[in-house]
């Protein structure tokens, strides 16, 4: 089983390089090389990810990154394997009958430049990140450890087990993009129970909680118009103003009535238009997004922000392009899978360190994989394995108290114990 050095030189070596959503190429090429060497025959490409639903996907972004891994020395095999799409999963079958459990792990990145300050603990001890505009300011690359940690506890132990385990190495949860396409591969379509987890939150290091709160229901939207340039001046009645098509839905959006009681959200990010001071502009590019305590609340937002998208869009005489950029569900944790991780969490940092917690968390992917578990009679919950931080999550000064990893591998090493131990 990996040491706890082990695991900090892994986590070291990922943060040094990191990569965003649907680019992790030299992520899962490393975890891929690892596994391997366990013994195992991790799954990959189209094998654990469903192109037909992936979202969020820049393809110059990928191609860059495709090209910076192969630099780096990335085996061509992993990355012919691959075929582009990220994300891999090793799954453990004993032989022997027994429940099927699932746990996730994501890999991605944020888009975020590291603080290069000396105060910096990645700076003083040389890991920080090597790939300008991108870091590992939330944790990622500690969850990923987490798993290949995981997965060769499973390897030594897989004579004492009973039943299937499955551990899953997700790309793209940043924009919550990944989880909807690597649900859809069918991967999680027998399993019984199914946790998710994410290390600090602002939780001392070791506190674990097997139930962190509200993840809000979201649908993250990218809106393009399309209009018609034309000179201001000289003959303006010729063109469609992309620009104030996409202005007046900026505004509209904002003027959708929220629900009463259910916590809610929407937000419109970003707006770019327009080519020329005296030209109408024949283009106009939002991105927004809308949450909801429920999915009945997101539903309706959702479907609010469409209706004034098009009608912005027809007021001018434009055309809108709307696609869907990322999402997640809410969270429905099962009392009983928040009972069986207790009960693990009691025997790994005592009673007194494990409690339910109540945070506004924003939303996470991983209610999609949740969801899709339960719908086919299966139980899950999300654990949040506290971590001291030195700076906020998605911050420059982002970094966090690397005994988590071993806290949260004998973690599920008795967690798994206690569901898939033979009797």
């Amino acid at each position: 089983m990996y040491s706890l050095d082990d695991m900090i030189e892994l986590r070291r070596k990922i943060h040094r390089n990191p990569e965003p959503g649907w680019c992790e190429f030299m992520t899962t090429a490393e975890i891929v090389g690892r596994l391997r060497q366990m013994g195992f025959n991790p799954l990959l490409g189209e094998k654990v990810i469903n192109k037909d639903f992936i979202a969020g996907r820049n393809e110059k972004a990928v191609q860059a990154s495709l090209e910076r891994a192969r630099a780096q020395g990335v085996s061509e095999t992993i990355l012919d394997e691959m075929n582009g799409y990220t994300g891999c999963a090793v799954i453990v079958e004993t032989g022997r009958p027994g429940p099927v459990v699932a746990i996730r792990f994501d890999i991605d990145c944020v888009e975020v430049t590291e603080s290069s300050s000396e105060d910096h603990k990645p700076v003083r001890e040389g890991f920080v990140s090597q790939h300008p505009g991108c870091m590992h300011s939330c944790g990622h690359d500690g969850h990923l450890t987490m798993g290949v940690a995981l997965c060769s506890w499973l390897q030594d132990n897989k004579d004492k087990l009973i039943g299937t385990i499955k551990v899953l190495f997700q790309p793209a949860e940043e924009g919550v993009r990944g989880a909807r396409p690597m649900t859809e591969s069918g991967i999680l379509d027998d399993v019984d129970f199914f946790f998710g987890n994410h290390l600090g939150l602002g939780l001392e290091t070791g506190i674990i909680s097997s139930n962190p709160g509200l993840f809000l229901a979201t649908t993250k939207l990218d809106a393009t118009f399309i209009g018609k340039a034309c000179h201001a001046g000289a003959n303006p009645e010729q063109g469609k103003n992309a620009l104030l098509a996409a202005a007046t839905a900026a505004i509209a959006i904002h003027t959708i009535p929220r629900p009463v009681g259910p916590v809610s959200a929407l937000n419109v990010g970003k707006l770019i238009a327009g080519e020329g001071r005296n030209v109408l502009a024949p283009n106009g590019f939002l991105q927004l997004e809308v949450r909801g305590e429920t999915e009945k609340v997101n539903t309706f937002l959702r479907e609010q922000a469409y209706e004034r998208l098009e009608a912005a869009a027809a007021m001018y005489g434009c055309q809108v392009k709307i696609e869907k950029a990322g999402e997640a569900t809410e969270f429905k944790p099962d009392p009983e899978a928040i009972a069986l991780v207790d009960a693990a969490a009691i025997e790994v940092v005592g009673p007194e360190n494990v409690m339910p917690l109540d945070l506004k968390l924003g939303s996470e992917d991983c209610t999609i994989m949740l969801k899709r578990v339960q719908q086919h009679g299966g139980l899950g919950t999300f654990i949040v394995f506290g971590s001291k931080i030195a700076a906020g999550h998605h911050q420059a000064l982002f970094d966090f108290d690397e005994n988590v990893l071993k806290i949260a591998t004998d973690f599920y090493a008795h967690l798994l114990t206690r569901l898939n131990g033979r009797k």
